[in-house]
């Protein structure tokens, strides 16, 4: 049985009774894959000049706790903007909570963007955060895309789920408690206030991403499972 991360193994419910059974596999990704479209990053660059630009990137459904993200821009200073590409059924509630909390000047849902533009916010940003808030979010693989281009992440602790093994505390970023706006904040302005960390966590992440979430080290792995079954 492979899961995506050995915590995610480790509080699955499901999967208590077959532990011996369980391999972890983590995610890879192809860099290449995720294409930087350079005349759109110029445009995120100017539009967002002298501002600390932190990115997100989902479907809006209730697990990913983007009404949180959204409300964390209370807390941060006018030189922060969040921008938040996706599209689904929270859409109009988050445009709703933006209006009410008028966070118009710093919060920015992008919509859905399109697979060609992807990197170019990626590269653009200067932090990536995954605010989900239930185990229906179980890997993250936004944030590893976000790594790839040595972006530090703020994410989530969350029980049964593997995204604060994919993201670590302290590493690649920090983690802080779901459904928690203000530790949210905080979090992005100890990283982006702090030089020497941003660049501790931004060059972690880089390695992160090549040492464990290239495909190539998944094919790997997975070699060696299919490997190990046929000799026994």
């Amino acid at each position: 049985i492979i899961g995506t991360s050995q915590k995610y193994i480790n509080e699955s419910l499901q999967l208590k009774d077959f532990k011996n059974k369980c391999v972890p596999i983590p995610i890879g990704i192809k860099k290449n894959d995720i294409d930087v479209d350079e005349n759109k990053f110029e445009e995120i660059k100017v539009r967002f000049k002298n501002k600390k630009i932190i990115f997100s990137l989902g479907r809006f459904i209730y697990y990913k706790g983007f009404e949180y993200l959204i409300e964390s821009a209370e807390n941060l200073p006018d030189n922060y903007v969040i921008l938040l590409g996706g599209d689904g059924e929270l859409k109009e509630k988050y445009e709703n909570l933006i209006k009410r909390k008028k966070l118009s000047d710093k919060v920015f849902l992008t919509g859905k963007i399109p697979q060609k533009e992807i990197g170019s916010y990626y590269k653009a940003c200067d932090l990536f955060c995954l605010p989900s808030i239930a185990k229906s979010e179980a890997y993250g693989i936004v944030m590893i895309e976000a790594m790839s281009f040595g972006k530090p992440v703020v994410a989530t602790k969350i029980k049964g789920s593997g995204t604060d093994w994919v993201n670590q505390d302290g590493i690649t970023g920090l983690n802080v408690n779901p459904e928690d706006a203000e530790q949210l904040a905080k979090a992005f302005q100890t990283i982006l206030e702090n030089p020497a960390m941003y660049q501790k966590f931004s060059e972690n992440a880089h390695h992160r991403y090549l040492n464990e979430f290239t495909i190539e080290t998944e094919i790997e792995k997975l070699i060696k499972v299919y490997r190990t079954i046929l000799n026994n």
